[in-house]
């Protein structure tokens, strides 16, 4: 059973795509040029977001150490999720349709290569780099660890967050480059995609509220059913949206010390509320399977 199983990861591993792709990518200086420019823009956004706060504290000792070090970790966490929305799927929007474009996808597809294989060498070849920028910027945040004010525990249930979230944008964008026919209408709906799950629904949700909220719930009579509808409701919608993810599942763990359940009053009634990262773990997971069988499918579906 062990044997099967190292055999397995060890053929996972050296998949003929993403060996090929990640030699492409790492040979040369530009690689190492671009990890060391981003750590610089880091390094300098974290000084400057640093140096702002403690310009901005009004205290006579200067900037609270905790608190500056909650200003530090949300500005790296910031970067990472900018990394995840936009530059995973920016590496795997053209994945497949470039193959297409350069008229080397019919050449791939005439191998022994499985249509299985071809998806998971992609989605790891844009992945790697993906993580290896954002598991780079970890040891910044440690400067949050030096002066106080963050846990273990938060990091280490942002970073998980974080890889979920990659994984499943990285595949949407793929599943968008295995659909179209050209680079630029993949990139398009990718990036369409990524900004109306993450600034989209945000926005719909806050001029729901605004309009209709005061007509829905203008009587006195709202009991404490309605409420708890309205607060489950709303962190159902937290659970799609990964800034929405952290900040409020951060808060829970912060003011409630809840990572998982909690319980609140809410007219008087005592109700149990949840934290939204294990619904987004598991929601961004079944997703990720999901699009992932799509691109396999409408890989084979092409080549036949």
């Amino acid at each position: 059973m062990e044997i099967g199983i190292s055999k397995q990861l060890g053929a996972f591993l050296r998949n003929p795509v993403a060996v090929k792709e990640l030699r492409g990518r790492m040979r040369g200086r530009r690689a190492f040029v671009v990890l060391t420019v981003y750590l610089l823009i880091m390094s300098g956004f974290i000084s400057l977001v640093y140096m702002a706060y403690a310009s901005a504290a009004s205290g006579p000792f200067g900037p609270d150490p905790r608190t500056a070090g909650k200003v530090v970790f949300g500005a790296v966490l910031g970067v990472q999720v900018f990394l995840v929305i936009f530059v995973g799927p920016a590496f795997t929007a053209g994945a497949i349709s470039g193959e297409k474009e350069r008229q080397t996808y019919d050449l791939l597809r005439t191998t022994l290569l499985s249509a299985r294989s071809f998806v998971t060498g992609k989605l790891l070849s844009a992945l790697s780099y993906v993580f290896l920028l954002i598991f780079a910027a970890i040891p910044l945040q440690s400067i949050a660890f030096l002066l106080g004010g963050v846990s273990f525990l938060e990091l280490f249930l942002s970073q998980i967050i974080i890889a979920v979230a990659a994984v499943t944008f990285a595949l949407y964008g793929l599943f968008c480059s295995s659909s179209m026919r050209t680079t630029l209408a993949a990139s398009v709906a990718t990036f369409a995609g990524a900004l109306f799950v993450t600034a989209g629904i945000p926005l719909i949700v806050l001029l729901f509220s605004i309009f209709l909220g005061p007509i829905l719930f203008s009587t006195a009579s709202v009991g404490w059913i309605s409420e708890t509808l309205v607060a489950y409701v709303g962190l159902l919608l937290a659970a799609t949206n990964l800034p929405a993810t952290l900040v409020v599942s951060d808060q829970f763990l912060l003011q409630e010390d809840a990572l998982f359940l909690f319980t609140t009053s809410l007219s008087g009634r005592s109700v149990w509320l949840f934290s939204p990262w294990p619904v987004f773990l598991l929601l961004y997971i079944l997703l990720a399977f999901l699009l992932y069988w799509l691109c396999v499918r409408n890989v084979r579906r092409i080549s036949k």
